[in-house]
């Protein structure tokens, strides 16, 4: 009987998430350029949909998710893409040359401009919906992301600590998750105390979510060679230097870091730094920690939490 409780929840959310998908794209508009290339982005099969089912599974703890929670739900999308165009600012002329394709608008002053513009969209939602709580919960969640990206640059991104990536994933990530099941409390008009459990359970399957995420550039040396190039903020090289790495070998590698480096020839070094200090076992076992934690969380909920267990998993985030 509970298997097939379990498979019906998922069933359902999986309905829902669709839902959530086709609102993404109607109240996005194609009426600007670049609306359809970013469109187009957000909904492809690459895009983890563990925010959103945050949201809708949490919903399922009060009722049948309605048409607000659709909206809510496009919501996070939009931010959470504005937060990428936002964060990825580095060559302006590319824009002057009207690129397309989303791929190629990461890094053009147009990414200020259309990230702006799918907060005014998700801030005119919140609006519609009506329900001041969604909006001051999603309204913390947008400040707070503006808050980890200046904090991101506020030190050097590829020599930063653990501890500085917590602080700045858990503002600039986490937090939306957070923000979503918190949503979700309010509107199934719940007790304070449960909206605030729901927050912390989404925000600590945030966290796992951007651990698995940062553990996909561990185990595809592309992916992690444009890292390095780029220059991002990332877990495993943060834990590297800072946790793993004798003081005398931190150093050196810390001022190859700072310097004009060949990205090439530091990608090879440092890939055989995570193999030999088994940084992929150490990024998985900090993800599970995180899922624990939320596991925890729903102990403290005064009412069946069936629909959110799966999300615990860190083969289901």
């Amino acid at each position: 009987m509970e298997q097939v409780l379990c498979d019906r929840n998922e069933l359902d959310s999986q309905n829902y998430l669709e839902l959530v998908q086709i609102a993404v794209k109607e109240n996005l508009g194609v009426s600007l350029p670049f609306m359809a290339d970013i469109g187009h982005h957000m909904l492809t099969p690459h895009n983890n949909t563990t925010r959103t089912q945050v949201l809708l599974q949490s919903a399922l703890l009060f009722d049948n998710p309605d048409a607000e929670i659709i909206d809510i739900g496009s919501t996070l999308e939009y931010l959470h893409t504005a937060s990428a165009l936002h964060r990825h600012i580095k060559e302006p002329e590319n824009a002057r040359r009207r690129q397309k394709h989303v791929t190629k608008l990461w890094g053009s002053e147009a990414s200020v401009l259309l990230g702006d513009y799918l907060l005014s969209i998700s801030f005119q939602i919140l609006t519609r919906v009506g329900n001041l709580d969604v909006l001051e919960a999603i309204s913390l969640a947008t400040q707070n992301i503006s808050r980890g990206q200046v904090h991101e640059i506020s030190l050097p991104t590829l020599t930063a600590t653990p501890e500085h990536w917590r602080k700045v994933t858990r503002d600039k990530i986490a937090g939306l998750f957070g923000a979503g099941a918190q949503s979700a409390a309010y509107w199934g008009k719940s007790s304070e105390a449960t909206a605030a459990v729901l927050f912390d359970f989404g925000e600590h399957v945030g966290m796992a979510t951007q651990f698995k995420t940062d553990l996909k550039a561990l185990e595809n040396k592309k992916l992690f060679q444009q890292k390095l190039q780029d220059r991002e903020l990332w877990s495993p090289l943060c834990i590297l230097i800072h946790e793993c790495l004798p003081e005398d070998s931190s150093r050196k590698i810390t001022e190859k870091l700072q310097s004009d480096f060949n990205v090439q020839e530091l990608c090879e070094e440092l890939w055989m730094l995570f193999k030999k200090y088994e940084l992929s076992e150490m990024i998985q076992a900090q993800a599970v920690l995180e899922l624990k934690a939320a596991e925890k969380c729903l102990e403290h909920l005064p009412m069946d939490t069936q629909s959110l267990q799966s999300l615990t998993k860190f083969s289901l985030i």
